[in-house]
């Protein structure tokens, strides 16, 4: 069992390793510093308006650590004909199962580590709790993450739920009043309480499992969702085999095509704004982006570091478009079409403008809200237009052409 999963997470991390360099490309280091940095100096500022204790400051650092804690799953890296090939292994597949939970518990250790660090100057000076405080808290996050892990584990041997309550949500409940009550009373409660039913999974785990059955469509079922939620992510910066858009009519949209002649003139027009509105990638790219990008402008007082996330997202939002075009060109039957390429670039420019100078105009009232009325407020939005000129009568032409020309990757 020891051999196999450590042939699968071989297999499985070469394969993460393969999309992660494509993720983590110039612009996306580049756009991830960018906003590290505004966050950063976002908060910095809003420690330094907090000069006593605020009333809610405990429950946010509780609602905080409350929620990282939900993130990550156990990662089985079960397959589908493990049903039938493995099946007479079953007794033996706990060990594996162990491996797995061992390899799944080091992403949301780092991660607990990396929030509760991050939450501790608030804590200090927001809600008024010790260096140590703030450590133990974390410490029974990390704690009460493995013991998820371990209610996960013997839920795919069917041991999940007692008397019709499911374990999972009571211990999650318990464990946020727990939480609170460290808050507020004493911060040694929180890991006492969750270190003794972690070792009570610990010592009891085995003999649970032994005494349910692998539910082995359940586990098989449960990894494939969760490596489809990684690959959906993936599939936001390069193409992921099996992860393919969800398209959507979206019948209340129609009237933005109504300004669009149905004449041979637009047929790339007319294809190009309908598939985009259609699309779920790329609708909720330009809206998950444009959304980020108002917050952040409402939050960020300083004038150049507003100057670089105007640019910086107007820029992400129409580099992120390129691939819809290649993602139509691929198509066979479009070539029966008697369109010109200048035609098609010209009209795919044209949709990219429209997209862009919408977002630019929506963060006019995000810039003037923040900057009101200034010289800063207009040299923000005049550098977003030069971005949008930059991109849609230089840059996409220009890549687009040699895409068709011959045949690069865009």
């Amino acid at each position: 069992m020891n051999n196999l999963w450590r042939d699968r997470l071989r297999r499985h991390q070469l394969d993460q390793f393969k999309y992660l360099r494509l993720i983590f490309n110039d612009t996306f280091v580049l756009a991830f510093i960018v906003l590290l940095g505004a966050l950063g100096f976002w908060y910095s500022n809003l420690l330094d308006t907090i000069n006593s204790e605020l009333w809610f400051g405990k429950i946010v650092v509780v609602a905080i650590l409350f929620i990282t804690v939900q993130a990550g799953h156990l990662a089985t890296l079960m397959e589908s004909p493990d049903s039938t090939f493995l099946l007479v292994r079953e007794k033996q597949f706990y060990k594996y199962f162990q491996s797995a939970e061992n390899y799944s518990r080091i992403l949301p250790i780092l991660l607990i580590a990396v929030v509760t660090f991050l939450l501790s100057p608030f804590a200090f000076q927001g809600a008024h709790i010790s260096a140590l405080s703030i450590v133990l808290l974390g410490l029974s996050a990390v704690i009460f993450k493995m013991v998820l892990l371990d209610i996960e584990l013997l839920g795919l041997y069917g041991q999940h739920s007692i008397a019709n309550i499911n374990i999972k949500f009571a211990s999650e409940l318990i464990y946020l009043v727990v939480l609170l009550l460290s808050a507020y009373i004493s911060a040694y409660i929180a890991p006492v309480v969750v270190l003794i039913c972690w070792i009570v999974l610990m010592n009891r785990g085995q003999k649970w499992a032994s005494e349910g059955q692998l539910q082995w469509q359940k586990a098989i079922s449960d990894e494939n969702q969760r490596m489809f939620r990684v690959k959906r992510f993936y599939n936001l910066f390069t193409d992921v085999p099996g992860v393919t858009s969800k398209i959507k009519r979206r019948k209340w949209l129609d009237f933005l095509f109504n300004s669009i002649k149905l004449n041979h003139k637009n047929t790339y027009l007319f294809m190009f704004a309908r598939g985009v509105v259609r699309n779920n990638e790329y609708m909720g790219l330009f809206l998950r982006l444009t959304i980020v990008q108002i917050i952040l402008l409402c939050l960020i007082d300083n004038f150049y570091v507003a100057l670089i996330v105007e640019m910086l997202f107007i820029y992400l939002v129409g580099f992120q478009l390129k691939p819809y075009f290649k993602e139509v060109m691929q198509n066979l039957m479009q070539r029966l079409y008697p369109v010109s390429d200048k035609s098609k670039i010209a009209d795919f420019t044209k949709i990219s403008n429209v997209m862009l100078l919408v977002q630019w105009f929506v963060n006019i009232f995000a810039v003037v809200y923040k900057f009101g009325l200034s010289s800063n407020s207009l040299l923000i939005n005049l550098g977003g237009l030069l971005v949008i000129v930059f991109l849609n009568y230089l840059y996409l032409p220009h890549q687009l052409k040699k895409y068709l020309v011959n045949g690069e990757n865009i």
